[in-house]
């Protein structure tokens, strides 16, 4: 029994000594970590310190547009007649004096015979006319007729004169219509739309061909009502169109008063400063300036990723720097915005912050205070 309680005795003694021993092996890491975090975060950096000032920055509103004509030409006939054919095609590009459009001229043709028929019949009617006016004036003058026979026969000569000149200014229009029957493009442009072929029946008042003038682009957008009246006819706008991947510049040519009652929208009209291999209907965002605020920019070189989000190293009054996220907002090549995390007046790293840590030491070398 005795040398039993003693080995239990013992034994609590081996293990205590354990303890003991490794209680002090873990003490003295610690202290060998702190001292070596201490130095770690003691190291002192020259380094370029900047002082975050706001500045006034323009604030923009965008959405999405299409290219359109503003010139979009319905071509129509002027007289009725049949279609003898149509040799443009949707999308084909054409230029002024380009032929659209033939009719059949057969209708006209006739109207023109007749026309030129009855200038015949007025023509001898009116020498026959002449022929006893002179006979019958003769005779007057040897008082062989009474002055009243010769009236009658003036007045005869002169109504196949009138008859005459009427016939003349049937044929003229009956001439005329000759010039219908074949429509040019009176623009440069792009067939858009062919609404009859040929064999329809051509009326005046109903559309062929449709067209847009290519000199005449614009970019059309909406915007609600809680933006109009930040914008100004004339003020200078960017447009990205996306299938040609590069960024226009152009003015706001006209604000349409008149909202649409559904979407509360109005319709702005743009102007591009370059139409080059723009085509109707090409999607596109556009821009617009609706005012300024004050915020903070700071430069690019400020700026250190960490886990995926960026922030800046702000120095305190113990010229310490510290770790601070961020969130940014537009980006410029060589600065950015700040939304939230700096306040004006506050002082941060300037450069080369990859090379810093939490609790180092700046001194300042080139300092904007």
């Amino acid at each position: 029994m005795f040398k039993s309680k003693n080995s239990k005795v013992v034994v609590v003694g081996i293990l205590i000594t354990i303890l003991v021993i490794a209680l002090i092996f873990i003490l003295l890491r610690d202290d060998r970590e702190s001292d070596s975090f201490v130095t770690k975060k003691a190291t002192v950096h020259t380094l370029p310190v900047t002082v975050v000032m706001n500045e006034e920055l323009p604030v923009y509103y965008s959405t999405i547009g299409s290219v359109i004509s503003d010139d979009r030409i319905q071509i129509t006939s002027r007289i009725t007649g049949y279609i003898d054919e149509v040799p443009v095609r949707e999308g084909q590009q054409i230029h002024k004096g380009d032929l659209l459009v033939s009719l059949d001229s057969t209708d006209i043709d006739g109207a023109i015979q007749q026309a030129e028929a009855g200038v015949n019949k007025s023509r001898s009617a009116l020498k026959d006319a002449q022929i006893d006016f002179e006979r019958y004036e003769v005779l007057f003058k040897e008082d062989s007729v009474p002055e009243n026979t010769l009236r009658k026969i003036r007045l005869q000569r002169d109504i196949s004169r009138e008859t005459l000149n009427a016939a003349l200014a049937v044929l003229e229009t009956a001439k005329s219509q000759r010039q219908y029957i074949l429509i040019k493009s009176p623009v440069d442009g792009v067939v858009v739309e062919r609404q009859k072929r040929a064999g329809d029946l051509a009326t005046p008042g109903f559309p062929i061909i449709s067209i847009e003038a290519e000199k005449s682009l614009l970019f059309k957008s909406f915007v609600p009502e809680s933006q109009i009246q930040k914008l100004v006819q004339g003020d200078d706008i960017t447009v990205f169109i996306d299938a040609l991947g590069k960024t226009l510049n152009g003015q706001i040519l006209r604000i349409v008063p008149s909202g649409d009652s559904v979407t509360r929208s109005y319709e702005i009209k743009i102007t591009l400063n370059d139409l080059t291999a723009l085509l109707p209907g090409m999607f596109g965002r556009v821009r617009f300036q609706v005012g300024t605020e004050m915020s903070s920019v700071i430069a690019r070189t400020a700026v250190v990723e960490r886990g995926g989000l960026r922030g800046v190293f702000v120095v305190d009054a113990e010229q310490r720097a510290h770790f601070r996220w961020l969130r940014l907002g537009r980006e410029w090549p060589d600065r950015l915005q700040v939304q939230t995390g700096l306040s004006e007046g506050e002082r941060i790293v300037a450069s080369s912050v990859s090379l810093i840590h939490e609790g180092d030491v700046i001194k300042t070398g080139d300092e904007n205070e």
